[in-house]
């Protein structure tokens, strides 16, 4: 589940790299929490997501739970330009409605097996098939 996550992060990264328009940033693309620049530019969030879960962060030593935090704001930006451009994830097969349908499906995917890994468990067995869960949301 980790990895699938992780790959499902490319798409968003590369839509807001492109729609952003950072020539004129002062901090060159690199955002900083304390920096007033940053703190009132119009691109903050998305900058700091992508400095965030870029590429070259260390994404894979993250905890499930903030990887999936970043994978749902990825989906709230994505769905804002479905929405502005006009699209109906449920009817288009363009690029980025493709990923938004791919995407809720590994959301409903993660929250399924999240579901199985915090619930009580009345056996030694139902506890062994948690930690199988546990190991899949890892991977």
């Amino acid at each position: 589940m980790r990895r699938r996550i992780i790959e499902a992060l490319t798409y968003p990264r590369m839509l807001m790299m492109s729609r952003m328009d950072l020539r004129d940033c002062p901090m060159n693309r690199y955002f900083s929490s304390d920096q007033h620049v940053c703190q009132t530019c119009s691109q903050g969030e998305e900058c700091h997501w992508l400095n965030s879960n870029d590429e070259f962060s260390v994404l894979s030593e993250q905890p499930i739970e903030a990887l999936f935090e970043a994978f749902i704001f990825s989906i709230d930006y994505v769905d804002a330009h479905i929405s502005r451009d006009g699209h109906n994830f449920r009817h288009c097969a363009c690029e980025t409605c493709t990923w938004a349908k791919d995407a809720r499906h590994l959301v409903r995917r993660y929250k399924g097996q999240s579901v199985r890994v915090s619930g009580p468990s009345p056996s030694r067995q139902a506890a062994q098939g948690q930690k199988n869960v546990q190991s899949d949301l890892d991977q």
